[in-house]
Formats: structure tokens, sequence, C-alpha cells
């Protein structure tokens, strides 16, 4: 198994108005690490321009476990764990230096891919060997076991237009962005239903427990995006939430992200929410 580890220190301006490092922000970090361990087992991106290929993202999945703050460093630890036929998943670990806390844990299915048609293509057999897949992969934790499932859940509705500062340099809207639009359509959601996140911090809050997101379609510059959310799943101090992304004029499916939150106290102890609060959001009922 061949590892690359990549350290970084938290930034002010990667917090979030929670005071901890925001989601997205992880997805970036991995996103620079697995270039870097690329780069380092023989393939830059020079590389895959040269050759005309390259790697989009199918899923993402990650298990929060720690929230980082600022001046922490921490250390990006990532493998490949398995190669198959057009697709490799690509693990990563990050831990707290200080004290080797583990922050979060994930995994990206990569899917290679000819730059020219977009359509897969077959990986090349020296990648196993450069790359040495190490042929396990672990269970991460991000969904609910036994939850209640919640059918009749209201579905929230939000818009907005593709910017052009969302864009990678494949011209299309990055990975990491669509878990800042998931963030802002939660806000918007639990704000429709008559809770706006500043009135629940004042006594709890909920904190993102971890993202299962897979990609279908990609999402361009002025694209006209509706994401529809509700709450598929709850738990006695855990829920989830389905968002679904779509491309408003063609209807296309373009992300389906599985949500996991836990609910805390303002201590970051588990916390039992007010049903009342819960259910008025499960149904979508205003005040």
């Amino acid at each position: 198994m061949r590892q690359y580890t990549r350290r970084f220190r938290v930034r002010h301006y990667e917090l979030d108005s929670f005071n901890h490092v925001n989601n997205a922000v992880y997805a970036n970090y991995m996103q620079e690490a697995a270039i870097e361990a690329s780069t380092a087992a023989g393939y830059s991106p020079a590389w895959y321009r040269e050759h005309g290929t390259g790697w989009v993202i199918r899923q993402l999945s990650i298990r929060y476990h720690l929230q980082a703050a600022y001046g922490d460093e921490l250390a990006v630890t990532t493998w490949v764990s398995d190669m198959r036929r057009v697709t490799s998943n690509r693990e990563y670990n990050i831990a707290r230096t200080s004290d080797g806390a583990q922050v979060a844990r994930a995994r990206v299915n990569w899917v290679y891919i000819d730059l020219k048609t977009g359509q897969p293509i077959r990986i090349p057999k020296e990648f196993e060997r450069d790359f040495d897949p190490s042929g396990e992969l672990e269970e991460l934790g991000v969904r609910m076991q036994k939850p209640r499932i919640t059918e009749y859940a209201y579905r929230y509705r939000t818009q907005r237009r593709v910017q052009a500062y969302e864009l990678d340099t494949a011209q299309h809207v990055n990975n990491a962005v669509y878990l800042h639009w998931i963030e802002q359509a939660y806000f918007d959601a639990i704000r429709t239903a008559g809770h706006p996140i500043e009135q629940l911090r004042k006594d709890w809050l909920v904190v993102q427990g971890g993202h299962d997101i897979e990609y279908f379609e990609p999402a361009f510059d002025n694209d006209q995006i509706e994401i529809v959310s509700w709450i598929c799943e709850m738990g006695k101090v855990r829920g989830a939430w389905i968002h679904e992304i779509y491309n408003a004029a063609s209807g296309k499916l373009l992300a389906r992200d599985y949500s996991l939150g836990i609910f805390v106290d303002l201590d970051g102890k588990l916390f039992v929410p007010p049903q009342e609060v819960v259910e008025r959001v499960i149904r979508g009922a205003v005040t």
C-alpha cells in the first residue's frame, strides 16, 4: 500500500460561522492531497494533460469525528484502496497532528476519463503497480443504523444560479461547492419551517456528522440550479437529510447527498432536541 501525507495549517478564513473548519474545506484538502499523491507516484496534472486523460469524482463519502479550529495542523493521509476497469477508490484519513486525534475519515470514488469525450476509459495497467491499492474498504459509518424513516417529510425547494467563481479548471462546478450549496439549502429549509439557525444555536446545535454524495452530471457557468431537500431519517440524537440537486432548465439530476446531522448542546454533548421542533421541520409547517 502506497500512502501519502499532506499537512495543512487551518487558516482563519476556512472557518465558518460556528468557528470551526467548514465541511467543504476538507474536500479541498482531500483534492490537493490526491493531486500531490498522484504526482508523487509519477502522474502529475501535466502528465494527464499530455495524455488527454483525467479523473472525475463519482461519489464522495466522509464521516466527521471532531471539529478542527483555527491554527490546528491537520495531516491528510491518502491511499488507493482498489482499482477496477474504469474506477478507483481513494481513501483519506484526516488527523490533528498535535495529539493524533481523528478528525475525519473519507473515501472518494474516481472515474478515469478521456478529457476530449468526457467518457470513461480503461485505467492503464501500470497504475495498479504504481499506486499499489490496499484492497480494503472499511465501513465509514456515514449512514444511520435502524432509523425512523420519514416518508411523509415535506420537500423544501430552493434555487440559485451558478457563479463563475464556483468553477474549477475543467470549467464545471467544483465538487466541494456542492457541499456549500447543500449547507445553505439546509439553512433555508429550517428557516422556512420557522426555526432559523440563529434562533436554534442559542440552546443547541446540529453539527455535521457526514456526507455521502453522488455526482451524476456536471453543472456549468450560469446554470439555474434547484435543490430539493427533506428529512429522510430520524433517531434520538441524529437525523439525516436528502438533498437532490437539479439543473432547473433540463430537469436533470446532477447530484444526490445523504447528510448526517448530530444534535448537541452548547457544550458539545449529545442532545435530544424538542420533538415539536423536529416534527415542525419534518412536516414543513411555517410559523
